[in-house]
């Protein structure tokens, strides 16, 4: 029960994540403020697996068969959302689903309607079909023949997945040492990933609090300054969107055009070839974006902060985002940012803040760093003008147009997040305020609170380690 063994340790480190969340908030509590939602780390610790189907198909029987002794908590669900969910949504209270069926019966409508809602909750593979009852199968019949006749039914309700099917008898035993391994593994998988946004999260609250440590020279930022600061921000942002959107076909047409003399050649090494050309015309409007962005932001910060204080605190809060920085971000040069003192620090401080998308990167990695599974093609000969745009430049231009925009919203609620964290400042440090207030005191308490999480995570890696070795 190896993977078992896992879930144990991993609960320990989420109940200790626990423990130092409600440390650093006994010592910092505007820190708890600074959360985007508080994270469910007891789900984490004990997660949910349910037993869901219809009545009398024998969710309680599979549950006691499976055993009570074991790292999660056991939920039963009745389809059509009756069950001890009182009607709430299973996806919502569970990170694992066993859908049970009864072996050599066809699925009832209500249930074959219920399963692809099941499926959206439940992402690969925390949703698995269990069969009981297969001692009870026809004289003949073999559980393997009923789960044949299963799977192509499955696949119609949800054609977008493979839902594992097992067999199990709760009479005989057959199949449940199988069925309570594998949820084990699939719980200690999702458990694994859970665990991790939620250290990474913790990660971007410790950041946020340096960062307004380092920020109280900006505490004298008006309410209207930090407002006209966010529109000026925002337009910029949705006004480069929009001019990119019209641009983008014209510079893939350019691209296509200096690929053209190269035919014939394979799809896969144009595709690439594509990618660099439409990406280094994108490069100088990204640069462009950045410095205006520069701009933008030290001009209204100029308007309430002296000089030397301001470039001091913008420098301070430029190093603390910049952690978080993806150093494979295409276009951004967080080196250059850093070299060029203030120059380059707004577009250092929006890209911070995106913790989950990268919303900054606008023009870099977010719209032309990867491309959709399939996109680089087959090594197939590509041999005229007409084929290269059908195969290589229409996908990729779609795929990038799609990019920019989710990239261009994204960045767009960076910046919402950057002018909250500079109202938080102007709040926290005011002259009434900051007189109350240890700085130096919170400062050490944040230290030792990332040196902490730094440990957790060390020892999450140590156990994935572990698991791979095993």
């Amino acid at each position: 029960m190896k993977h078992e063994a896992h879930i144990r340790e991993q609960a320990q480190l989420a109940r200790r994540l626990s423990d130092e969340r409600s440390h650093l908030f006994e010592q910092v509590p505007f820190a708890r403020e600074l959360e985007r939602g508080e994270p469910e780390l007891e789900r984490i610790a004990r997660p949910v697996v349910a037993v869901a189907g219809a009545a009398r198909v024998g969710k309680s029987t599979l549950k006691r068969a499976l055993g009570t002794e074991v790292p999660w908590k056991w939920l039963e669900v009745e389809s059509g959302g009756g069950g001890e969910t009182g009607g709430l949504s299973v996806g919502g209270l569970a990170e694992h689903c066993l859908l049970v069926l009864t072996a050599g019966e066809a699925p009832s409508g209500e249930v074959l309607a219920w399963l692809p809602r099941l499926a959206e909750a439940f992402p690969e593979g925390s949703l698995q079909v269990v069969l009981t009852r297969c001692d009870a199968l026809p004289e003949g019949m073999p559980a393997g023949t009923a789960r044949e006749r299963l799977e192509p039914v499955l696949r119609e309700a949800v054609p977008a997945r493979t839902l594992p099917v097992l067999t199990v008898s709760g009479s005989t035993g057959e199949g449940l040492e199988a069925l309570r391994a594998q949820v084990a593994e699939a719980l200690a998988r999702r458990q694994r990933v859970l665990l991790e946004e939620a250290l990474k999260d913790w990660s971007g609250v410790l950041a946020d609090v340096h960062a307004l440590l380092g920020m109280r020279e900006l505490a004298r930022l008006r309410p209207e300054t930090l407002t006209r600061l966010r529109l000026g921000l925002d337009d910029l942002l949705r006004e480069e969107g929009r001019r990119l959107e019209g641009e983008l076909p014209r510079l893939a047409e350019e691209s296509v055009r200096e690929l053209e003399p190269r035919l014939p050649e394979t799809q896969r090494a144009l595709t690439r070839a594509f990618r660099e050309k439409l990406g280094a015309r994108v490069e100088p409007r990204s640069h462009a974006l950045r410095q205006r962005l520069d701009q933008v932001l030290a001009r209204e910060l100029a308007r309430d902060v002296e000089d030397k204080a301001g470039g001091k605190a913008r420098l301070e809060l430029a190093d603390r985002f910049g952690r978080l920085v993806e150093p494979r971000s295409l276009f951004f040069d967080w080196g250059f940012a850093k070299r060029g003192g203030v120059a380059g620090v707004g577009a250092a401080m929006v890209t911070g803040v995106a913790r989950k998308h990268g919303g900054w990167a606008v023009l870099g990695a977010a719209l032309l760093g990867g491309v959709l599974a399939g996109l680089l093609g087959r090594g197939a000969k590509v041999n005229t003008a007409e084929e290269l745009k059908r195969v290589v430049a229409e996908p990729l231009l779609e795929d990038s147009l799609r990019r920019l925009k989710e990239a261009t919203e994204n960045s767009r609620a960076d910046v919402e997040r950057l002018c909250g964290l500079l109202r938080k400042v102007a709040e926290i440090f005011s002259p009434e305020q900051a007189r109350t207030h240890d700085v130096e005191r919170w400062g050490q308490a944040v230290t030792e609170a990332e040196s902490r999480r730094e440990q957790l995570g060390r020892e999450l890696t140590e156990l994935q380690w572990k698991d791979a070795r095993a």
